[in-house]
């Protein structure tokens, strides 16, 4: 008995060709051309800016899609099977849709990861998205797309998230980098890239299961670089370990309460150059790094912007790129719950030890921890957690072990206790102070500076960029591009919405926030002492 082939291609009553796959018809047995024509008249493809396309079969879209849609539109199609993809080829009744630059064909195998790398790059806020899901697809990779439009509505999750972010904070971001301005001229974090190749790095976050294996971690500072997030800074001192380098970037003063009076003076602080004054100020020893948000072009312009790292919402999330960047192998993580495990929100000894917390009010989403136990979480811990492991999926030749003991970080990484992760991976000496030292260098007077013969030294240079666009918001310089940035940075939702007071009051404001700025760095010619 003969087995039936996965494709077959048959003609339909029109003459067109049309084909089955695994015995089911992809098209019509009549006219597969008027049914794609009659299929997709349904759909708003005119008012589309993305449009995402879910089963290609012989191509019959092309011509519908074609002649509706706008000439900024970006089509993105979805072929899982390769072999489907390849028949269309010689079957296309428009061939040239496969050079039209409007269209992307994402095919076979890549179908499945494709949001893992494609992060909505190249789209704006308001564009329209617009699914289209071709029947016979639904029916024979119904799994995939499933899989597939999943992936999507997580991206779209993570992107309002991170827009409702930029909404709320923009005007906190940029009032801290003015206030900052003193510790701008502070050496740049992108001096650690790539400094620490194939040293081990303990990532410790305050998750509550810290509290189990912290204590491992004690005598290992010569033998791993222990990179501590803000709120582990002071379980990780209560338990007589010193982390070599604190990372903190929220910008608002209560996560600046975490490290101010427990920074060790030995500990080096890697900071984002928008966080709270105060954080600054309580150490000896600084690293900046930027978001790529706006001042870094105007401070590009003058010699002294920083490398960028991503925080995806979270703090551990860029300790997780800067370990990266060093070149760290391999990374390991304690207290990296992403969960409420225990019912608790931190270890203990962080500034909200001690204050009272309902797990059971404050948890939105359950997942299956690694002790095989239902634990509540929040749709932005998941996030958090979904950005670990997609930036993990992207990496090759680097070994992440989860030393959490606890939590739901499960996938892309090695389950290990904290001990025997020590035990196998940190078992060579290594100076981390000294390379951190070496690391720690005055800030170097960047190339379009030097084009631009702005030969001032670091403090005279930042003072000179707050003028600059100080200058650029009280003539309302539209040709200077650091207009466009600030207002992308601080009123961005007026700017979308066309509301053009809000927008003025915006300028307004900034220029007297740079005015400010300026005046407090004439009084204080250098940082306040440590």
């Amino acid at each position: 008995m003969s087995s039936v082939p996965h494709l077959r291609p048959v003609i339909s009553r029109s003459g067109r060709p049309n084909v089955e796959v695994d015995g089911i018809p992809y098209h019509s047995a009549y006219d597969p051309r008027r049914e794609a024509q009659k299929f997709f008249s349904s759909y708003p493809i005119e008012k589309a800016d993305v449009i995402l396309h879910f089963g290609w079969g012989l191509g019959y879209a092309a011509d519908a899609l074609l002649s509706r849609l706008k000439p900024s539109a970006r089509v993105i199609v979805f072929e899982p099977d390769e072999e489907l993809f390849k028949l269309s080829l010689s079957q296309l009744d428009n061939p040239g849709v496969l050079q039209d630059s409007r269209f992307e064909f994402i095919v076979g195998p890549r179908v499945c990861h494709f949001f893992d790398e494609w992060m909505l790059d190249g789209c704006q806020e308001t564009d329209e998205f617009l699914w289209l899901i071709w029947p016979a697809a639904h029916q024979i990779y119904g799994s995939i797309e499933a899989s597939l439009v999943h992936s999507f509505k997580v991206r779209l999750r993570d992107r309002a998230a991170n827009l409702l972010t930029h909404f709320q904070n923009g005007r906190t971001y940029f009032e801290n980098v003015m206030r900052n301005g003193d510790y701008q001229a502070d050496p740049d974090a992108g001096n650690l890239f790539g400094r620490f190749r194939n040293i081990p790095l303990v990532i410790v976050s305050a998750g509550p299961s810290l509290d189990r294996n912290v204590r491992e971690l004690r005598g290992k500072e010569g033998r791993c670089f222990i990179l501590a997030v803000d709120t582990a800074l002071r379980p990780l001192l209560a338990a007589g370990i010193a982390p070599h380098a604190v990372i903190i970037a929220d910008p608002t003063e209560l996560n600046a309460c975490h490290i101010v009076g427990a920074m060790p003076e030995p500990a080096y602080l890697i900071a984002e150059q928008a966080v709270h004054l105060s954080a600054l100020q309580c150490a000896s020893r600084r690293f900046l790094f930027g978001l790529g948000l706006f001042p870094d072009p105007l401070f590009a312009k003058f010699g002294f912007a920083k490398s960028s790292l991503e925080v995806w919402g979270s703090v551990a999330t860029a300790a997780l790129d800067l370990a990266l960047k060093m070149g760290a192998n391999p990374i390991i993580f304690a207290g990296q719950d992403f969960a409420y495990s225990w019912g608790r929100d931190y270890a203990r000894h962080t500034i909200f030890d001690g204050a009272s917390f309902d797990s059971l009010r404050r948890s939105t989403h359950y997942e299956t921890d690694l002790w095989s136990r239902r634990v509540g979480t929040t749709e932005n811990l998941i996030a958090y957690r979904d950005f670990f492991v997609r930036k993990m999926r992207q990496i090759s030749g680097v070994r992440f072990i989860n030393a959490t003991e606890g939590g739901i970080l499960r996938d892309s990484v090695e389950i290990l206790s904290l001990r025997d992760a020590l035990y196998q991976s940190c078992n060579q000496p290594v100076d981390v102070s000294r390379i951190l030292q070496a690391a720690h260098q005055p800030l170097r007077l960047g190339e379009h500076a030097k084009r631009e013969h702005v030969r001032a030294k670091p403090q005279a240079r930042v003072r000179a960029s707050i003028e600059h666009l100080s200058s650029v918001l009280n003539s309302r310089i539209s040709d200077c591009a650091c207009l466009a940035g600030f207002l992308e940075l601080t009123a961005k939702e007026a700017v979308l919405k066309g509301q053009l007071d809000s927008v003025n009051e915006s300028i307004l404001w900034g220029w007297r926030v740079c005015e400010e700025s300026h005046r407090t760095h004439a009084e204080s010619r250098v940082a306040p002492p440590h």
